[in-house]
């Protein structure tokens, strides 16, 4: 299956070109689909490398199938007494 999904990137790399939409940036924190977060260690067109945390080795993954990991803003209210 990781070899056919290799393949299958690999060949989108190579007929598309990069797309302008491709927000994937080195560094940032993503989460893969299967619920996993970590960094993207380096790009290559649309496909992002990805170390997931706990993992050894990094995974590639087109970047419209991965999504950005946000932190959560507070609004500054104080709560309490």
């Amino acid at each position: 299956m990781k070899t056919l999904l290799a393949t299958v990137f690999f060949a989108t790399a190579i007929a598309a070109p990069p797309t302008p939409d491709n927000w994937c940036k080195i560094g940032h924190t993503v989460m893969i689909p299967d619920g996993r977060e970590g960094p993207v260690t380096s790009l290559d067109g649309d496909i992002c490398q990805v170390l997931v945390y706990g993992e050894t080795y990094a995974s590639q993954w087109a970047y419209y199938l991965i999504e950005p990991v946000d932190p959560k803003k507070s609004d500054g209210r104080s709560f309490g007494h």
